[in-house]
């Protein structure tokens, strides 16, 4: 039976929009700093097993994120690689659906603008300014819902990822070693996408 339905299993592959929406800016020590993403672009792929209703989609997006802020010398650009991996599961008769999606998410930095430079406004140290860069990998979940109608889907998903995403930059790599708990925020928020498959 699994080797029949995989068989006729619905493989689709298209391309994916979306924008998305931070519930949470950063903080870092006594700084606020604001990130936005515009837009996230890229394919998707999609594969549901019929009679099931279930199966999985998976994504390759490029995502560009603003990180800006009144402390900060100067704005900083980052761009990323989103991979989600979603279980799919839906419902409903051609040409409307409905259905849910749930799984993990992967960020992979590509590039940046340059380091993220801050006033230093602790005692223990004696630089004038302190430094961060984006980590080169981070990683969460996103779950959500949405509906589709012939070709074209669109949804909304809650994504949370689980590690800070700013890392600090020790002055001196021999004497000076970085704080682990300088970010005090995870990245959070909702995307809206909208996808349409060949």
């Amino acid at each position: 039976m699994i080797v029949q339905l995989s068989s006729y299993a619905q493989l689709k592959f298209g391309v994916k929009a979306g924008v998305p929406f931070n519930i949470q800016n950063l903080e870092i020590k006594n700084a606020k700093i604001e990130t936005s993403r515009p837009f996230n672009l890229g394919l998707t792929s999609e594969c549901i097993f019929p009679i099931l209703n279930i199966g999985f989609e998976v994504s390759a997006l490029y995502e560009l994120e603003r990180i800006t802020g009144s402390d900060l010398q100067k704005s900083v650009s980052v761009g990323y690689l989103i991979i989600p991996v979603n279980f799919k599961y839906k419902l409903g008769i051609k040409p409307f659906k409905v259905f849910a999606f749930a799984g993990p998410s992967l960020e992979i930095m590509l590039h940046n603008s340059g380091d993220i430079v801050l006033p230093n406004y602790s005692l223990t140290k004696s630089t004038s300014t302190i430094k961060y860069s984006p980590e080169n990998f981070n990683w969460g979940l996103n779950a959500g819902l949405g509906f589709e109608v012939w070709k074209i889907q669109a949804s909304i998903a809650y994504f949370y990822n689980f590690q800070t995403p700013l890392k600090e930059i020790p002055d001196d790599i021999l004497h000076q070693t970085a704080s682990d708990d300088a970010v005090k925020s995870n990245q959070n928020g909702f995307v809206v996408s909208l996808a349409w498959f060949f």
